[in-house]
């Protein structure tokens, strides 16, 4: 997996100042009323080229409609009184990385990426894909790094002969395998990646060079029990939030195969991926979620029910999975 070099950690660092500035600004308008009146207030001049709500607004958007990235969260059939407090909390964290994913796009390409022209929305979903790998788990941002600790990336490969009916069942089961999810998860999964398969098709991508592949980041959140919990003779079952993410590149001739053939046609489908699991850090979360996203909603002019309409996270339904 490439690693920051030092023009993207400068685009990096420049975002993290004018989200960290805007909600700074947040945190004051929301405290003023207890604030001694010689008490400074932040410059009201924002850092250096900081996008305006327009900008971001359309990266946001531009996301939807030629994703990058996929936010999935998982919610228990009966939650707990607490769960609906941590599911609050995953949308604010993920409405965050998403918002600061928005502010990279838009450092690193001021000028607005055409998403009809299917170079330049290849290249979008592209660079999203790559910079929400870097919010996330680059260990850059200290922020994200409090919320969701980076944990160990572990690289894999897969490759197969499939026909594309096939691939649905084999594509889920690399990827989500290993979380015990019922059938009808597995089906609601399929269902919401199909769908982002197809917005991609839509696209047409034309890639730029021989070697680009088709990347896309995935996060998905979910709910643990804790070990000693909930068992015969333990303490009544508690649990944590985790969040796994993957970061895929599919082989260019696979995508396009993928996309082209009839679903009898047999092809090789192979990419390259690299997989996270850590615990989101919910007391932190929950200390900034006013602030975070009051600022949200700021920056975006939206309400809240907006911003989450906006961000597009995915739910299916699963019980918390086992210690």
């Amino acid at each position: 997996m490439s690693k920051l070099n030092n023009t993207e950690l400068d685009i990096l660092n420049q975002a993290v100042a004018q989200l960290t500035y805007s909600i700074r600004v947040t945190q004051q308008q929301q405290n003023k009323h207890l604030l001694s009146s010689t008490v400074s207030l932040l410059d009201s001049t924002p850092p250096a080229g900081t996008p305006d709500p327009t900008s971001l607004n359309d990266i946001l958007n531009n996301v939807v409609q030629v994703p990058g990235s996929t936010s999935i969260a998982t919610v228990p059939n009966s939650p707990e009184p607490n769960m609906y407090q941590m599911l609050a909390q995953i949308q604010t964290l993920d409405s965050y990385v998403a918002l600061l994913t928005a502010y990279c796009l838009y450092n690193e390409h001021p000028a607005p990426y055409d998403i009809t022209n299917p170079v330049q929305a290849c290249a979008f979903a592209r660079a999203t894909a790559k910079w929400r790998n870097y919010v996330i788990t680059g260990g850059a941002v200290k922020a994200i790094a409090g919320y969701i600790p980076v944990g160990s990336i572990t690289a894999q490969s897969y490759e197969k002969n499939v026909t594309s009916a096939e691939l649905h069942l084999e594509f889920l089961t690399e990827l989500f395998g290993g979380f015990g999810l019922p059938t009808a998860a597995m089906t609601q999964l399929d269902s919401i990646l199909t769908k982002v398969v197809a917005k991609l098709g839509d696209a047409k991508f034309s890639f730029e060079t021989q070697s680009d592949t088709l990347d896309h980041f995935l996060s998905y959140y979910y709910f643990e029990t804790v070990t000693g919990t909930g068992g015969t003779g333990q303490p009544p079952a508690m649990y944590v939030a985790k969040m796994a993410t993957l970061y895929l590149h599919v082989a260019q001739s696979s995508w396009k195969a993928a996309v082209g053939k009839s679903s009898v046609d047999k092809f090789s489908f192979a990419m390259n991926y690299y997989d996270m699991t850590t615990s989101m850090n919910s007391g932190l979360v929950a200390n900034d979620m006013n602030a975070i996203n009051g600022t949200i909603q700021t920056l975006t002019s939206k309400t809240a029910a907006e911003v989450n309409k906006l961000m597009n996270m995915q739910a299916i339904h699963a019980d918390p999975k086992p210690a």
